[in-house]
């Protein structure tokens, strides 16, 4: 995968998500999901730093479904230029709904375009073709055939 080319058609292909405002970007109210909104309020997806995305690297599950489909372009990026983050350790988790999670409102995955499902199964499957896949294969293969029906 050519990551630069990727990245660019990755952030084109979300371009119409919208933004969430800052009591959008968790449906949760504690000091941890406060924390989230705070860092990521301020930023678009693309320039949210990569300090605040070293922090935020599990928090993708605390996400709302708005602000999930507008900052899940900077987690994917985030992983391929950032190898060995929590990002990347984790992401492969949070590419396919959850059955406990994932439901009514509260489903993160919900409103995607077409353009937008189809560059992420992209990444779903570059993730699988990597040779540690093995590691988080049953996840991967949940994120690939989610992806594939939508």
């Amino acid at each position: 995968m050519n990551v630069s080319e990727y990245v660019e058609r990755l952030y084109a292909s979300f371009g119409k998500a919208p933004r969430p405002d800052l009591a959008e970007i968790t449906p949760h109210r504690c000091c941890e999901c406060d924390e989230v909104a705070d860092r990521l309020s301020a930023y678009t997806a693309r320039d949210v730093p990569e300090k605040d995305m070293h922090w935020l690297g599990d928090c993708l599950p605390l996400l709302s479904a708005k602000a999930f489909r507008f900052y899940l372009p900077r987690f994917i990026e985030f992983c391929l230029r950032v190898p060995n983050s929590n990002v990347e350790a984790l992401i492969n988790y949070n590419l396919a709904p959850s059955t406990d999670l994932d439901v009514g409102e509260r489903n993160r995955f919900a409103g995607f375009s077409e353009e937008e499902r189809r560059v992420v199964l992209e990444f779903v499957e570059y993730r699988a073709s990597l040779p540690d896949h093995i590691y988080d294969e049953p996840y991967l293969e949940a994120a690939r055939s989610f992806w594939r029906e939508r």
